[in-house]
């Protein structure tokens, strides 16, 4: 079964409800299994978060994308009016050392890619977009 979906937010990390209801809306009618939801929904938190908080110059909405395509599931996030910043770029959280020896900051995207399957990025003209792939197999 393929199905797509888009819908653009504010970037604003109390639209993150509304993000889960449109995202389970889409598991749903799509037929996306309750394993793959969870893992799902925390990169797209993660992600949006990120963008709200970080990307330097945007004002607009931010626009997610869902995708079911031959047994994978595709997302993606773009912003707008931003400069680039590409997460695939971002060192891992060193998660062997003691809490006291941490770094504040990366651990949530060092998650996002060990829970989803593959991530690109693409930036053209002042517009930044993640993508990543989790596979429902």
């Amino acid at each position: 079964m393929n199905a797509r979906v888009e819908r653009s937010f504010p970037r604003s990390a109390a639209c993150l409800p509304e993000i889960f209801a449109f995202m389970e809306a889409f598991f749903e009618t799509s037929g996306v299994a309750e394993p793959h939801r969870n893992p799902t929904e925390f990169a797209v938190e993660e992600l949006f978060t990120n963008l709200v908080k970080y990307s330097r110059g945007g004002t607009q909405d931010i626009r997610i994308e869902l995708a079911r395509e031959a047994g994978r599931l595709v997302v993606s996030l773009t912003d707008f009016g931003v400069e680039p910043f590409d997460i695939r770029t971002v060192p891992d959280a060193k998660v062997d050392l003691g809490i006291d020896q941490r770094k504040p900051g990366g651990l949530g995207i060092h998650l996002v890619r060990r829970m989803v399957d593959a991530i690109d990025y693409r930036y053209e003209d002042g517009r930044s977009t993640t993508t990543f792939v989790k596979s429902l197999e």
